[in-house]
């Protein structure tokens, strides 16, 4: 219910809450929604790791969804009910509020804006080593209320969580009929795993447990091929203004096993994956030089399915990585993007031009007979976060592959008949067996 002035000379300009709400989560996927929540886990997870706990191993966050609820806990550390007084519930980050460093949920607007999203009425939950709180809200009824508070009411855990086994807990029920049908879904439910699967893969390589409806989310890896004559490019950068947390960027490029879902470019910002095996223009594919008009990369085709390019950006302030409000795609207005960007594209020059080489390799002897080919293949792998020191994208030329001198493919089609014809007549098996035989019949008729 809307506040009435006390003074005919103003203006009532309070927003009502069920249009706050509305705007507030209409942006937002469902599964994006859910990923604010794991992050706001892992940021837990982190504090505890920073205050000397054990990083990530026995931290663990477990998700349970389906048409009528939801409910994530973890034993992540929890939070205090100061800090739940005073920001956590705010809609919006408050200056001076304390932060994690390296941190990847603030709780600036993730948590308040799915737990709006999902349903009409949820609890949240907390523990630390030191106290326990709790807060239900049925949105309904608040919504009519005046003043945008939330009371605490009495802390009902059970055991889950405790002052022994510190944690959160969020359960959210009266579920909006849309998000209702899809958490029914499973596809959506494996759309969930997936995505946790891929985003958070460094935290889970790390240690941390995540479940999903009870089936344990294991992490995907990204490999790079390293050995004699072949070597990922790796380099450094480091930002900082004046009065703000330094920024450094590490990025990596070289090439991996053969598959077009992998390739392509990953950011990573703070450790959460924000881009994955993305072959746009965003990170430069097809990119034009503006004023000369000159294509200074190619458009994605799967000629470049080995490509792989990683870009991790960290900083103790969370605000200076460059990534979107929604954690989907960077922010490609931020400076320190901008610089990583131009960098990114003259690594991944040199490993384009490779992968031509190559592509030009496999059209002249074919996938199986090509020098180069057959070396890449026997390249061992390597995992890309062990590459710490600076070096130059390291790759054979071709040239340097001897096999008999060069040769060309020859392509050509006759009907089928016929070929069957000359396969029975000749003894052979198959047409480019054909077409071998009787090339080399009539080259020995040429050079009597």
């Amino acid at each position: 219910m809307a506040k009435t002035p006390t003074n005919v000379d103003e203006v009532d300009a309070e927003p009502t809450k069920a249009f706050f709400i509305d705007m507030l989560t209409r942006d937002i996927p469902l599964d994006q929604a859910i990923l604010d929540l794991v992050d706001n886990s892992v940021d837990g997870a982190k504090a505890m790791s920073a205050g000397g706990g054990d990083s990530f191993e026995n931290r663990k966050v477990a998700l349970e969804f389906g048409k009528d609820s939801f409910r994530i806990i973890d034993n992540c550390g929890g939070f205090g009910k100061e800090a739940a007084r005073t920001y956590a519930f705010k809609f919006g980050r408050p200056a001076g509020a304390e932060r994690t460093p390296h941190s990847i949920g603030q709780f600036g607007v993730g948590m308040k804006r799915a737990l709006f999203k999902f349903g009409k009425h949820f609890i949240v939950r907390s523990a630390t080593t030191k106290e326990s709180w709790e807060v239900e809200v049925p949105v309904s009824t608040w919504e009519t209320q005046q003043g945008w508070h939330f009371p605490f009411s009495t802390f009902k855990g059970k055991g889950e969580i405790s002052s022994k086994n510190p944690g959160t807990e969020i359960v959210v029920s009266e579920l909006r009929p849309e998000v209702s049908s899809r958490f029914a879904l499973s596809s959506f439910q494996n759309l969930i795993f997936d995505l946790i699967k891929s985003k958070h893969r460094q935290f889970i390589s790390e240690g941390l447990s995540i479940t999903v409806n009870g089936k344990h989310v294991d992490a995907t890896n990204l490999f790079l091929l390293m050995g004699d004559g072949l070597t990922p490019g790796t380099d450094t950068l480091e930002f900082q203004d004046k009065g703000k947390a330094p920024i450094s960027v590490r990025i990596i490029v070289g090439i991996g096993p053969s598959s077009p879902r992998q390739a392509g470019w990953y950011v990573v910002c703070n450790g959460r994956v924000i881009l994955e095996a993305d072959r746009s223009p965003i990170t430069g594919w097809g990119a034009v030089e503006e004023e000369a008009g000159r294509i200074l990369m190619p458009s994605f085709h799967n000629q470049f399915a080995r490509f792989r390019g990683i870009a991790f950006f960290d900083s103790a302030d969370s605000s200076q990585v460059p990534w979107n409000t929604t954690k989907t795609s960077v922010d490609q207005d931020n400076k320190y993007w901008q610089a990583a960007f131009a960098r990114m594209l003259e690594m991944m020059r040199p490993v384009i031009n490779f992968l031509n080489e190559l592509d030009a390799d496999i059209d002249e002897y074919s996938r199986e007979e090509s020098p180069l080919n057959q070396f890449v293949s026997k390249t061992p792998t390597v995992r890309p976060e062990t590459l710490q020191k600076k070096a130059a994208f390291k790759a054979p030329a071709r040239t340097s592959f001897v096999k008999g001198p060069k040769t060309v493919k020859i392509q050509y089609s006759r009907p089928v008949a016929d070929v069957e014809l000359l396969q029975d007549a000749l003894g052979v098996s198959s047409a480019k067996a054909v077409g071998e035989t009787t090339f080399d019949a009539a080259l020995r008729r040429q050079k009597r």
